[in-house]
């Protein structure tokens, strides 16, 4: 008898972690990516950061050449502030609405909402930050509106109210200091990265609640500590970013040897992709395992620039493309 249970227990843990269970596939409706990434180089009470806009720039690029290749439809809006300067170098029309790309609340908070009047729950919406978070609270740091006044910040119940009401699945990507902040509990699950407990993993996966299917899902590059940037390459391909952003671009088969590398097919095949899918988890796992600092290593050391990257937990995972 107790070796009969002992199989159906073997049998039983074998079911859970050799399956996945997805979302639905988006439809084919439109990918809107808003990329942020700021160098504070013009508000001198807070340390300016060198990876940032590349950050923004490349995810910028990168996300356009894997919705290409996903044959699905793009809409891209890049929000920068990089230098002394205090205006945008471009104007998106949302809505009817023009919005300047500078990344002040005011602007970030326009392209959101009016982004509610014209996505359908057949869209995807991914808005990735790369700047200054608040310590302990995680608040995002945005752009001064001018040299006389303050930068104002935004918080994570603001960023997740904004993103909330607009249809469609929703990713929000954050390379940014306490950005763990953002990850609430899931509906569906609880979050197995700050609390590994066995227990807590059986009573969520095998409790009698039903399942939530969120459409709203947060992917982080730390927990409530610091996150960090570097300097990858050498010689001419030698450039600044933030370490978590780094891998998340090689998930996304971005070519850092050469910047081109993913719109002109050197890479073909994003290594996150599993199946022919990239997933929220499955981006998680790649930059996990392959960011610069790894995470397995620096867990239980005393090494100050250990960063553990974050997703929102549970069964559910979040279909981004099909490849």
């Amino acid at each position: 008898m107790k070796k009969i249970l002992l199989l159906l227990t073997l049998a039983s843990l074998l079911f859970f972690t050799s399956c996945e269970l997805f979302m639905d596939e988006p439809a084919k409706g439109v990918v809107y990516y808003i990329n942020v990434g700021l160098d504070y180089e013009n508000n001198g009470a807070v340390k300016t950061l060198y990876g940032t806009t590349n950050d923004a720039e490349e995810l910028q690029r990168t996300l356009s050449a894997v919705i290409s290749k996903a044959n699905r439809t793009g809409t891209g809006y890049r929000m920068i502030q990089e230098g002394s300067g205090y205006t945008g170098d471009e104007t998106y029309t949302i809505n009817s609405i023009p919005i300047s790309n500078y990344p002040t609340k005011t602007n970030i908070t326009s392209i959101l909402t009016n982004l509610k009047a014209i996505a359908n729950t057949e869209d995807l919406i991914l808005f990735t930050y790369s700047g200054h978070g608040y310590e302990e609270s995680g608040n995002l740091l945005l752009a001064k509106p001018s040299v006389a006044t303050s930068a104002s910040s935004l918080s994570p119940q603001e960023l997740l109210t904004l993103m909330a009401p607009i249809p469609g699945k929703k990713l929000i990507i954050l390379d940014s200091c306490f950005s763990g902040m953002f990850v609430e509990k899931s509906p569906s699950s609880t979050n197995t990265v700050l609390n590994n407990s066995i227990a807590k993993f059986f009573e969520t996966y095998h409790s009698s609640d039903t399942y939530g299917k969120p459409d709203l899902f947060v992917l982080t590059a730390s927990t409530h500590t610091d996150s960090y940037e570097a300097t990858f390459g050498t010689g001419a391909n030698s450039h600044g970013h933030g370490i978590f952003t780094y891998a998340l671009l090689e998930a996304l088969g971005w070519g850092h040897s050469n910047d081109t590398a993913a719109l002109d097919g050197i890479i073909t095949y994003p290594p996150a992709t599993k199946d022919s899918l990239i997933t929220v988890d499955g981006l998680f796992k790649y930059v996990k395992a392959n960011q610069a600092i790894p995470s397995s290593l620096k867990l239980f050391s005393s090494w100050s620039e250990f960063q553990h990257p974050k997703t929102t937990g549970g069964p559910l995972d979040l279909i981004l493309f099909n490849l």
